[in-house]
């Protein structure tokens, strides 16, 4: 008989470290930014507890290994990036390959998390929360990414109908970014630089789209796998 910790070993070594992964990034979206937008976490501590929470998603998905490794090296390069930006001050340009490196990152943590919700098999609850962590990720990726619009064009971004600096912006990105992929819209803060409006139009195409093509083909599998299993159900007595 399996002991607790076996089966706490084949949960996450299953699709259950889908589900860890998307706990500990939802801890970081739902808790963590809302602290530092609040000053309570420092800058420079924020984007270490970020970090530490995407590498502790990919840790617990494990699989596929070359991607897992692929993403580690993007975020420890853009932790490096960050340390020294801080410590050694580095300008504008140094902050702006900061912010490419952690989209890669979130991106490449969001390829991670879809190759095991894809992968054959049936569709089940911690597939689906591996879905709601891509979900979440686009909206990571597209946070940095107005984070570099706001960084290069003063005034991107309004809030409450004022073009606002990048350092009175930036807190609340994560926020704006979420906000836009769902396509809420609640107008608190609006894009009013060109590319910050094609930026917006782009995360809020992704976010319709994502959700469309995503659930067709989680529903697709599903079905198929049903299929499967009818078909060698059938198969079975004339395999004797």
């Amino acid at each position: 008989m399996a002991t607790p910790l076996q089966r706490v070993w084949r949960f996450l070594r299953g699709d259950g470290s889908l589900t860890v992964a998307v706990c500990i990034l939802a801890i970081w979206i739902f808790l963590l930014a809302p602290l530092r937008e609040m000053n309570d976490i420092g800058g420079l501590a924020g984007d270490l507890a970020f970090a530490a929470v995407l590498a502790l998603g990919a840790i617990f998905v494990f699989e596929p290994r070359p991607v897992m490794q692929l993403f580690l090296l993007f975020l420890i390069a853009a932790m490096v990036v960050r340390v020294i930006e801080v410590v050694v001050g580095g300008g504008r340009t140094l902050e702006a390959v900061g912010y490419v490196l952690a989209a890669i990152a979130a991106f490449m943590l969001g390829a991670l998390l879809l190759a095991r919700v894809l992968r054959d098999g049936r569709i089940n609850i911690n597939r689906i929360m591996g879905s709601v962590g891509v979900f979440l990720l686009i909206g990571i990726v597209f946070a940095n990414g107005f984070r570099l619009v706001a960084l290069y064009f003063g005034g991107a971004f309004a809030i409450g109908g004022t073009p606002v600096a990048a350092s009175d912006f930036m807190p609340r990105v994560v926020y704006f970014s979420f906000v836009t992929l769902t396509s809420l819209g609640y107008g608190d803060i609006s894009p009013v630089h060109p590319f910050a409006r094609s930026l917006v139009t782009m995360e809020a195409l992704t976010g319709q789209l994502f959700l469309a093509i995503l659930v067709a083909r989680l529903v697709a599998m599903e079905i198929e796998w049903r299929y499967a299993q009818r078909d060698n159900k059938d198969a079975g007595p004339e395999s004797d």
